[in-house]
């Protein structure tokens, strides 16, 4: 992968720049702002998962005046507590939580500054519906999921965000509202484009202690982070372990994994390539070994008897092997 010069300390002043006070300071003054001309006070968010729990405490803690997670209608899987523990954490920090918007009955409650859909990516068309039929309307929206799927809201509205965390619900009995959520890797930021959504994004979230940035380099940065996803999420099914057992036991796969998405993918990203320093391949890797004992999404999901990603993982692999015409084997093993 060809590298740009000084890629390695570009890269380091990227993901740490949502450190810099000064910079947040007179950002925050520019983007912190909606199209009315005042600081966000509402805010939706679609998904009651860990991710979903998440944001929505993080915006409650950041004084966000209403914030709203809007949950799945369909009934829980049996044994799948995700869902009541994210109702439970969200409601705790003050947010209004539903399954329906059946109680956003005038304009202006059905109207959000933004909406971040926390969702796995086969649901994002029903959400899109479920929006459209309710009649919600939004200044900004925010896709947080993993994985790659082509644009499917207004794009000078939408902004995708890489999000380099995971997130544990545990259990916590007796104390505050039964739950909490566990974060590793807390203090890298979530990655936006530097454009006035990704601006408008990143001032929301450090205004709500989330670390943040909207870089030039975000082609990249999704690229690495899906490369991490793309070797670990699945595979740790088949391997029925955690992130560190993938790199003890699995790294001849994930190796072949990588050079296959490497070679399928360099035409296609060929923007996020051009960003990528030469040790990509070491970069991927020390990436996932940052997750150290976590159980990647994929994993989960599967454990707890849900629909798995895989169009927009591995799948996504695939699919643009089958349209160059290249081969494909480690991935469509994977996925079969």
């Amino acid at each position: 992968v060809a590298a740009r010069p000084r890629r390695a300390r570009r890269e380091a002043r990227a993901m740490t720049r949502a450190g810099d006070d000064d910079v947040d300071a007179r950002d925050s003054a520019r983007e912190e702002t909606t199209s009315a001309g005042r600081a966000p006070s509402r805010v939706l968010v679609v998904g009651g998962g860990r991710v979903g729990a998440y944001l929505a405490r993080a915006f409650r803690r950041g004084e966000v005046e209403r914030v709203a997670l809007k949950t799945s209608n369909r009934a829980a899987r049996a044994g799948d507590e995700t869902r009541e523990a994210a109702r439970a954490i969200a409601s705790d920090a003050g947010a209004i939580v539903m399954s329906t918007y059946d109680g956003l009955t005038t304009e202006e409650e059905r109207h959000f500054d933004f909406i971040f859909i926390a969702v796995k990516t086969y649901a994002l068309e029903a959400v899109k519906r479920e929006l459209s039929e309710a009649g919600i309307t939004f200044d900004n929206v925010v896709l947080a999921h993993n994985g790659i799927v082509a644009p499917m809201f207004d794009e000078n509205k939408s902004t995708r965000a890489v999000m380099p965390q995971s997130w544990d619900i545990v259990e916590t009995p007796g104390v505050g509202c039964g739950y909490d959520i566990h974060v590793k890797n807390e203090d890298k930021p979530w990655v936006m484009p530097n454009t006035a959504g990704g601006r408008a994004t990143r001032a929301l979230l450090q205004k709500c202690g989330v670390l943040s940035d909207a870089t030039d380099e975000f082609e990249y940065l999704l690229l690495r982070k899906y490369f991490i996803n793309g070797v670990a999420n699945l595979l740790a099914i088949v391997g029925d372990c955690n992130c560190d057992g993938l790199l003890q036991h699995h790294r001849e796969t994930m190796e072949t994994l990588y050079d296959e998405m490497l070679e399928i993918l360099r035409v296609p990203h060929a923007d996020g390539f051009a960003l990528a320093p030469e040790n990509f391949r070491d970069v991927v890797f020390a990436g996932l070994a940052t997750y150290r004992d976590h159980f990647p999404s994929t994993k989960l999901d599967f454990d707890a008897g849900a629909k798995l990603e895989i169009d927009s993982l591995n799948g996504y692999v695939v699919q643009r092997a089958k349209e160059q015409g290249l081969p494909c084997a480690a991935h469509e093993r994977l996925i079969e």
